[in-house]
Parts: C-alpha cells; sequence; structure tokens
C-alpha cells in the first residue's frame, strides 16, 4: 500500500513538473522570438509586453488542472 502511493505521487509529481517545464518553454520562446525582434527594431516592445501579461492565464490554468484534475486521476486520498 505505502509503495503504491510513493509511486502514485511520484509518478504526479513528474507529471505537473513536465508539464509545468513546457509552459516556461513556450513561455521562454515566445519571449525570447518578441525579444529578438524588439533588438533588431522589427518588433514593439509593447508586443513582448502583451505576450508577457498575456501567459498568465496559461500559468493559471496549469495550476488549475493540478489542483482540480490530479487528486481524482492519481487516487490522492
Amino acid at each position: 500500500m505505502m509503495r503504491q502511493r510513493a509511486s502514485s505521487l511520484a509518478g504526479s509529481n513528474r507529471t505537473a513538473a513536465l508539464g509545468l517545464n513546457l509552459v516556461l518553454l513556450a513561455n521562454l520562446a515566445g519571449s525570447a522570438w518578441l525579444y529578438l525582434r524588439f533588438l533588431r527594431g522589427r518588433g514593439p516592445f509593447a508586443a513582448l509586453e502583451r505576450w508577457q501579461t498575456g501567459f498568465l492565464p496559461v500559468y493559471a490554468g496549469w495550476a488549475a488542472v493540478v489542483a482540480a484534475l490530479f487528486p481524482p486521476v492519481f487516487g490522492y486520498q
């Protein structure tokens, strides 16, 4: 029983970390692209600001998924 719970926690933690890493990667890639455009004079800084502030709901969405869906999916008691 204890091993099953430990492996379930490890799986859920890994899944949560993987999801967050993918969100961070997408945010970083988009930010880098927009920042390079700004530095080259081909895009406004406001586009980077909009990207950053527009990404906040993505972080909130992932946090909501982890908080609401992980307990039933991974069998938390």
